[in-house]
């Protein structure tokens, strides 16, 4: 069995290459060689009201917005409080110079996608799916 520590890694690395390969440019990723860490993202009055460290921040040059990107490892993660509180606080950026809305991606295990969509479309505002991407893991199935 993978110890959660090394599959919260490869996930990490695998929404990089994905962030890559749709021309995001990366600004920050947690733990991946080459890149500075994140930095907190301020917490506005959510959940456990601290500040949240996204996995990944990115930009997307022909949208012109930040991407945030932050994985799962497991189901167990999806609806956790902690969870909950770092999709709120996430949905909750804009660009401090256009406005301009953060667009949230959410990496997971292939296996997590029925119950990801659900949990997104019951918790999470309408107003606020379409900046919410689901990317499904290749490497990760569980």
């Amino acid at each position: 069995m993978v110890p959660q520590k090394q599959k919260r890694s490869t996930l990490i690395n695998e929404l990089v290459e994905y962030f890559l390969v749709e021309g995001f440019d990366i600004i920050a990723a947690k733990d991946v060689i080459g890149y500075h860490k994140p930095v907190p993202v301020v917490n506005d009055g959510y959940g456990d009201q601290k500040d949240k460290v996204p996995d990944i921040l990115a930009y997307d040059q022909i949208k012109k917005c930040f991407i945030v990107g932050i994985v799962r490892v497991d189901e167990n993660e999806f609806d956790s409080e902690e969870s909950l509180t770092e999709y709120n606080v996430f949905l909750d950026q804009k660009d401090k110079v256009t406005g301009e809305p953060h667009r949230l991606f959410i990496m997971i295990p292939s296996a997590g996608v029925n119950t990801m969509t659900s949990l997104i479309t019951h918790y999470i505002h309408r107003e606020y799916w379409h900046r919410v991407m689901i990317v499904t893991s290749k490497l990760s199935t569980d």
